[in-house]
């Protein structure tokens, strides 16, 4: 008798059509309305990122039944697909190998407590950690190939735990997935855009889709009606490129950051989740990326170049060429500095990062950036000067400065790790950085479960889950690097099993 007490609620979701949204002036309303279902499937899962493949794989794996992906863009993948790659990973068989056996899921969570400042959510670390070391054998199960001997230290850890795809794309593991999980039967729907839930008191019950949307036209494609069984997984990522929400959430963010996310990344059904009473949290945290190039568009190569940088060259201000800051540290650290330098009109002087040419000649990371134009090789100290009018005098001093503290396997300045830092001597591969907005932090709140949270009573809404980054309160403040795409990947597991015992 399901379809007797079935309503369908325009909230916001139906008015955040995409970047140019408008909101609401009053709360969802709901007008009565039989619910003539289109199709029905078991799971549903909106998204086809990390998460998403994740999630639709393991369902099938736990047989909860026919499963459909809704992605609303023309590509399945999201930001995931654009992603670098790294994967955090306590106890992988590559940090074994290398000696390295005091890692834990507990150490990593340490880290990520550190870098949430105070604002993280421990049992949501812990669940995700958990699963960590079965993430990546999972994905080398679906066929996914890992560097060969890379095992590094990222920004903000404290061991090296990071492994990363043989050509440094996320692309790597959402394709992979995406084949698997075709041939286990999963049905991937492109431009498919979730306008709305459908709702039978607060348990959700099926969706409203646009199919063959043509983003970010919100009025455009078919409305179909399609039942949950078992239920909603959101899998959607953040809304940074959403500028109506960015500015709305924090209208601090520097004008001058280009953003790393795919264009469809603009937390539509993270809205319409919350206009029918789901918590949110921590909306105002987002994360900026501070190994962003004003030199290329969107995520680009200077993630993968300035992974060498942090450990073996420097970063110096272009106003006196100077070190201004520990380039090891995490993501908001790291940000808050560069963008701290700035020209009298208040306009970005973009720091230089630099690192010996002849160390990494053949180098994948080198020849794709230099290709692009988003780095140089300088043959001396007084090129590097000239061409981003500089002191060359202070150059060379502050150089000669980086590499007594080489020696010396000290930094006394800003307290930077030295194990890895190179004595550093022309030619130089050189770039310039400036942060670009990355990662939202804020979304709905879940329980450790996957499970997602109501505002009226902070029970859970019945059949409604929610992973990865459309979620909220797990970092805090600032992610960690390499952290990403071990969640997605680590909830997909955790929330089918949660899906089978609800069920």
């Amino acid at each position: 008798m399901q379809n007797r007490r079935n309503f369908l609620k325009l909230g916001a979701g139906a008015a955040l059509g995409g970047l140019t949204a408008s909101f609401p002036a009053a709360a969802a309303s709901s007008c009565g309305k039989e619910i003539k279902w289109d199709e029905t499937h078991d799971v549903v899962i909106i998204g086809s990122g990390f998460a998403g493949l994740s999630a639709a794989h393991n369902a099938k794996k736990q047989d909860l039944g026919s499963v459909l992906v809704l992605e609303k863009m023309q590509v399945i993948g999201g930001n995931s697909a654009i992603n670098g790659g790294w994967f955090a990973i306590p106890r992988n068989p590559i940090q074994l190998a290398q000696g390295i056996n005091d890692d834990s899921p507990e150490e990593l969570v340490k880290d990520q407590m550190i870098s949430g400042r105070g604002m993280a959510s421990r049992p949501h670390l812990m669940r995700i950690a958990e699963h960590a070391l079965e993430s990546f054998e999972q994905c080398v199960a679906n066929g996914v190939t890992f560097r060969e001997g890379f095992n590094m230290q990222v920004g903000g850890h404290n061991k090296a735990r990071a492994v990363r795809t043989t050509y440094g794309t996320g692309g790597e593991i959402t394709q992979n997935y995406y084949e698997t999980c075709v041939k286990q039967g999963v049905d991937f729907r492109k431009q498919a855009y979730v306008e709305d839930f459908i709702m039978d008191g607060t348990t959700i019950v099926g969706v409203k889709v646009r199919f063959n949307y043509q983003f970010p036209n919100a009025k455009s494609g078919q409305v179909k009606f399609i039942k949950a069984n078992k239920g909603v997984v959101i899998a959607t990522g953040g809304f940074a490129q959403n500028m109506t929400l960015r500015n709305l959430f924090d209208p601090s963010i520097d004008p001058t950051y280009d953003c790393t996310n795919a264009k469809g990344a603009t937390g539509e059904v993270t809205m319409t989740a919350m206009s029918h009473g789901a918590l949110s949290v921590h909306m105002n945290m987002i994360q900026s990326g501070h190994w962003g190039s004003p030199d290329e568009g969107g995520f680009g190569w200077s993630n993968a170049l300035l992974s060498i940088t942090w450990h073996e060259g420097m970063v110096v201000s272009v106003l006196d060429g100077k070190r201004f800051m520990d380039e090891r540290r995490d993501r908001k650290y790291c940000s808050e500095r560069i963008s701290a330098n700035r020209y009298p009109d208040n306009s970005p002087a973009y720091p230089i990062a630099f690192f010996n040419y002849n160390d990494h000649p053949d180098d994948d990371r080198v020849t794709r950036a230099v290709r692009d134009k988003m780095a140089w090789i300088m043959n001396s100290v007084e090129e590097m000067a000239e061409r981003f009018n500089i002191d060359p005098k202070a150059l060379q001093e502050n150089i000669d400065l980086h590499n007594k503290h080489v020696a010396e396997r000290h930094d006394p300045l800003f307290g930077r790790k030295m194990d890895t830092a190179r004595n550093l001597e022309a030619p130089f591969v050189v770039s310039r950085i400036w942060p670009k907005v990355h990662y939202c932090m804020g979304g709905l709140k879940t329980d450790t479960e996957g499970r997602v949270l109501a505002s009226k009573d902070l029970g859970v809404m019945k059949n409604l889950y929610a992973i990865g980054e459309a979620t909220g309160g797990t970092h805090g403040e600032t992610r960690l690097s390499s952290c990403a795409c071990l969640e997605g990947l680590a909830m997909g597991i955790v929330v089918s099993k949660t899906i089978k015992a609800d069920a």
